[in-house]
C-alpha cells in the first residue's frame, strides 16, 4: 500500500492480516510485522503480532487470521506499508519443529490480505 498523500492509521482500530499458509509440520508459530517503508527502503515498525497454530494437516494449505496490536501510527506522504512475516523473533517463544517449512500465497479465489483502518486529514 502506497501513500500517496499523508495518511493516519486510525488508533482505536486494529490492523487486520488474512493470510493463506502451508507448513511441513501440524504445528508452528510466526510473527507478522507491519512496517512503514520510506522513499530509501528503511523501514520502521508499525506493529506487529504473534500466531501458533496446531493440529494442522502438513501441506494442506489453512487460514491465518491476524489481529496487529493497535496503534496510531502517521505515514508520511510517499511511504508505504509491508507486511513481513518470520518465524523467529527473540520476544517469542519458537514453536517450529527443526527443518520444517512454511509456505505462503494469495489465491485468486481467495487472496491474502491486510486491512488497515486510514483517517486522512
Amino acid at each position: 500500500m502506497e501513500s500517496g498523500g499523508h495518511m493516519d492509521i486510525a488508533g482505536k482500530f486494529s490492523q487486520d492480516a488474512v493470510l493463506r499458509g502451508a507448513g511441513t509440520a501440524a504445528s508452528g508459530a510466526l510473527v507478522a510485522y507491519l512496517y512503514d517503508v520510506g522513499p530509501l527502503g528503511v523501514g520502521k515498525l508499525v506493529s506487529n503480532a504473534p500466531y501458533t497454530f496446531h493440529d494442522r494437516t502438513p501441506g494442506k494449505p489453512f487460514g491465518v487470521d491476524l489481529e496487529l496490536f493497535s496503534t496510531a501510527y502517521d505515514v508520511p506522504a510517499g511511504h508505504r506499508l509491508a507486511l513481513v512475516v518470520d518465524t523467529v523473533d527473540p520476544l517469542y517463544i519458537e514453536h517450529n519443529p527443526t527443518g520444517a517449512q512454511l509456505t505462503f500465497f494469495s489465491p485468486s479465489a481467495d487472496p491474502s490480505y491486510v486491512s488497515v483502518p486510514l483517517w486522512k486529514e
